[in-house]
């Protein structure tokens, strides 16, 4: 018997529920775990017979309001299907947004590195996917002012070799870009190409991946999106995800690379402001969905 997806509601005051339920619509998804407030998950789940709901809180919850409430109810869920998907009792995992403040208490930045972290992954990437651009970020969730001290070249190795991976083929073209302007210039502004970047390139060359770079960032996505590139690897999330939502904003799936299971999620946030309001587009929830159904 085929596991079922798992589906986690995200922040309960957003619109993930309203997204969700619509794209249990339109996806053939087979059966489904969906996890958040019992009440949410139990009135999503009687329009959509595959659907089990998991009720994993009791709150009220106020719609179009972050409130701890709303956040304590999110993680309740998000922990309990990344639980399942850790221990196989799900075939994959689609998480639903939720607000960074929610995951503030538990000392993550963002439900990727949660899942990794529970999923007793250490090596992982996150890619942002559409159908027009792919880019697979070395640095996550950091703050500019610390970008260099923290980037390592084994950080820059495991996003190329891990996209590779996820695309299927050492041949896919991957295009890895540098971090500071121009590409370091020769060493004119940064030395982090020379030390850390271009290393790694040729350790994924030496792998036998179809690696290049480091590239300037500026004319690397141009050619990406041009056909040149079957993804980009960026250094840190500004670089990669300012370029991709530029093409693929409402369209995109957020990918975890390196788990033992697939794990998505729609490529925004719970978006408080258009919960209930019918208004919030409903694109990128059905491309994780089908995404995550064919895991």
């Amino acid at each position: 018997m085929i596991k079922p997806v798992g589906v986690t509601i995200g922040d309960p005051a957003g619109v993930g529920p309203e997204l969700i339920d619509h794209a249990f619509g339109l996806v053939k998804t087979g059966p489904v775990r969906l996890y958040g407030p019992r009440h949410v998950v139990e009135d999503i789940a009687a329009r959509h017979p595959s659907v089990e709901p998991i009720g994993t809180s009791d709150d009220p919850i106020v719609i179009g309001q972050y409130s701890k409430v709303s956040g304590v109810a999110s993680v309740s869920a998000l922990a309990k299907g990344a639980a399942d998907l850790a221990s196989g009792a799900i075939r994959s995992l689609m998480t639903g947004p939720i607000s960074k403040l929610a995951l503030a208490d538990m000392d993550f930045p963002g439900q990727t590195e949660y899942v990794a972290s529970v999923c007793g992954v250490s090596r992982f990437a996150m890619m942002l996917a559409g159908p027009t651009l792919k880019v697979t970020l070395a640095t996550t969730h950091v703050a500019i002012k610390d970008l260099a001290g923290q980037l390592t070249e084994n950080m820059v190795y495991d996003a190329g070799e891990l996209t590779a991976q996820f695309l299927g083929s050492k041949k896919a073209r991957i295009a890895v870009l540098g971090l500071n302007p121009h590409a370091g210039d020769g060493g004119r502004f940064g030395d982090e190409e020379a030390k850390i970047i271009e290393p790694a390139v040729l350790r994924l060359k030496a792998a036998g991946y179809d690696a290049v770079g480091p590239l300037p960032a500026d004319t690397a996505f141009f050619r990406a999106v041009s056909g040149d590139f079957d993804a980009v690897v960026a250094m840190y999330h500004d670089q990669g995800l300012g370029p991709l939502k530029l093409v693929h904003f409402f369209d995109a799936v957020n990918i975890t690379l390196g788990l033992p299971r697939i794990r998505v999620s729609p490529d925004h946030g719970p978006a408080f402001d258009l919960a209930g309001t019918g208004k919030a587009n409903p694109k990128s929830t059905v491309e994780a969905l089908k995404m995550a159904s064919i895991g």
